[in-house]
């Protein structure tokens, strides 16, 4: 099959490619707004350990990013705590216990908005909702989980 003059396989890798560039360049953005005032960013620990370790070309210029806005902080045994509800719940699978991680801290950290580009485990309505009822039945606040480019701000 083809579509815009390309074999399926070879379309879809160019639109995840764009779509990959695209959000590289809202959390740029994303960080230069918060830089500008427009936003209020905090980054956790655990996303300062994960970058610390990451390899690659970008991994220096995501640590000085996250160096320039405020550090998150929560008590480990409590964000663990929340995030082992959020995988014993079914929300998030095991395998991926540093994305319950993620949303345990934001939750804990009272943010409103979690921003990530994990939409199979987090950015997603049904993900969102569960991660929700779980922090209502342990008297957490509700947080919304978004990606960058939805909660930049767009001048008219």
């Amino acid at each position: 099959m083809k579509i815009d003059g390309l074999e399926w396989m070879d379309w879809l890798h160019k639109m995840r490619a764009e779509n990959e560039k695209l959000r590289r360049e809202a959390v740029r953005l994303l960080f230069h707004q918060a830089e500008m005032g427009l936003l209020r960013v905090g980054v956790s620990r655990l996303t300062e350990r994960e970058l610390a370790k990451s390899a690659g070309s970008r991994r220096d210029e995501l640590l000085a990013l996250a160096a320039r806005v405020e550090t998150l902080d929560s008590a480990d045994d409590e964000v663990e705590h929340l995030a082992g509800l959020y995988v014993a719940g079914g929300i998030i699978p095991a395998a991926y216990a540093a994305d319950a991680l993620h949303a345990a801290s934001a939750t804990i950290c009272r943010c409103e908005v979690l921003v990530t580009l994990n939409l199979k485990h987090l950015a997603n309505e049904w993900a969102e909702r569960m991660v929700n009822s779980v922090n209502l039945r342990e008297g957490y606040p509700q947080i919304r989980i978004r990606t960058p480019e939805v909660v930049l701000h767009y001048e008219e």
